[in-house]
């Protein structure tokens, strides 16, 4: 603040605005929002699959503390999507679905059926995942577009 004198004696008080620190805060406002809302990518898109397109599909949440993804290449092999992108080869979907059902039974399974894929071989492996006791099951698409 500047105290100056007015033409008829009195003294008048100026303020002055300072843009630098305020600009300064708005920058580092802008680039803490920035950070925290790019998209990161989930263990569920970086899986390599061509998924098939459905326009009645709708959005689920990722947020599940405990799941199971599982991929079903043009093949038809099965294969679990770890949490780190590792995959391990499933060679027999029942046994290893009921052994992953009494370990974790809260469990949410994701199915990531490649377009190209025999449908035989998703909707078996759907089946077994109900048929061992899974509760959540969900199969993946891409959304129309």
């Amino acid at each position: 603040m500047n105290f100056r004198a007015s033409r008829n004696g009195r003294r008048r008080v100026e303020t002055t605005l300072e843009l630098t620190p305020l600009i300064d805060v708005i920058f580092l406002l802008l680039i803490f929002f920035v950070m925290t809302t790019a998209p990161q990518s989930s263990p569920l898109e970086r899986i390599g699959v061509d998924l098939p397109q459905a326009a009645s599909g709708q959005s689920v949440e990722n947020d599940e503390p405990e799941r199971v993804v599982l991929r079903v290449s043009p093949g038809g092999a099965v294969f679990e999507q770890r949490e780190d992108g590792s995959e391990q080869a499933v060679e027999a979907p029942q046994e290893y679905l009921s052994a992953l059902h009494a370990e974790r039974p809260e469990a949410t399974v994701w199915l990531f059926g490649d377009e190209e894929a025999a449908h035989g071989v998703v909707i078996r492996l759907l089946d077994a995942a109900r048929e061992v006791g899974f509760k959540k099951v969900h199969m993946a698409v891409r959304p129309p577009g």
